[in-house]
């Protein structure tokens, strides 16, 4: 009987040295892991990583998430199928709920556009999305930074596009205004860019939401995108033809990812702005493309898409 009982205790000895052989060779295969990718993530430079957002096609996401994310946490994320997080703002909130950050200067700056077509500009310059993974490679994600990728785009389709560059934040400053003056300030640019370049037709506001991620992102062919909102001042006796040019911006969306837009809304009355400089020109919109907690891929997947719609509308197929 005692010999059968140490045979038992020894056995156990045995499977605890197996168990804690194999927990250990897991363990240096996941520090390995984390090292050597860790290692070959910190050689991209903010170069290399623009490059990659701006000229080539991302596919799905999971470069961008290896980016995002501690490299071990990816493995884990990725083989279970967990979303990743959102990110949490560190940034003092402007008028609406967000991030917000520093004006992103010209990653790409043109030396000139020729007989510019499209006007892109950004009347909350620093309104940002989820900024995890993007800090280390110094890019911050916001509208401004989206409207340079649109840029990129509209060119490539051969229609010449302008950002507006100049500093609201720097404009505010100047002549005392708070924030709620953006608009007022970006109509100084806007008139003034626009009494300089009289070949442009088109005049967006780029922007992005306050509202949460599931009511700002949609997926479509295991893509996810930023949803896109149009907003219309109605405080101006021209607003119908503003309206009118959202409207079909809005089915040509539709027909290429019916989930992709909010829709259309108008705006007036106590609160609210009513115009939006939307009174300048007919084409003038404003679109929020996406909200606080999209990713800055989310949001070039959808300006992508944004960018074919735009050459389908003005060259009328």
């Amino acid at each position: 009987m005692k010999k059968r009982f140490i045979g038992k205790r020894n056995k156990q000895k045995k499977n605890i040295k197996i168990i804690t052989f194999f927990s250990l060779l897991i363990f240096f295969f996941f520090l390995s892991f984390h090292f050597f990718a860790t290692t070959w993530k910190n050689n991209l430079t903010k170069e290399e990583v623009l490059d990659i957002m701006f000229h080539h096609e991302m596919g799905n996401n999971d470069f961008y998430n290896f980016l995002k994310m501690n490299p071990t946490e990816y493995l884990f994320s990725s083989a279970m199928g967990i979303r990743l997080p959102k990110s949490e703002s560190i940034f003092e909130e402007e008028e609406e709920s967000g991030p917000t950050y520093e004006y992103v200067p010209d990653p790409n700056p043109k030396t000139l556009i020729k007989e510019p077509l499209i006007y892109l500009y950004n009347t909350h310059q620093t309104e940002g999305y989820n900024m995890a993974g993007m800090s280390e490679y110094d890019i911050t994600p916001t509208v401004l930074f989206a409207s340079y990728y649109l840029r990129e785009k509209l060119n490539d389709f051969g229609l010449p596009t302008l950002v507006e560059t100049g500093n609201i934040s720097e404009i505010l400053k100047i002549n005392g205004w708070n924030y709620g003056a953006s608009y007022k300030a970006s109509r100084y640019l806007f008139t003034d860019t626009y009494a300089k370049n009289k070949t442009l037709e088109y005049f967006l506001d780029i922007h992005r939401d306050s509202a949460g991620y599931d009511n700002t992102t949609t997926e479509y062919n295991g893509k996810k995108y930023a949803k896109i909102l149009f907003v219309i001042g109605k405080e101006h006796e021209q607003y119908e033809k503003n309206l009118n040019l959202a409207n079909h911006l809005n089915e040509k969306l539709k027909l290429k990812i019916n989930t992709i837009s909010r829709g259309v809304i108008g705006k007036e009355g106590k609160n609210v702005n009513g115009i939006y400089n939307q009174d300048i020109h007919p084409n003038t919109l404003l679109l929020e493309i996406g909200g606080k907690d999209n990713t800055i891929i989310e949001v070039t997947n959808t300006m992508e898409i944004l960018a074919s719609v735009l050459k389908e509308y003005i060259e009328g197929t």
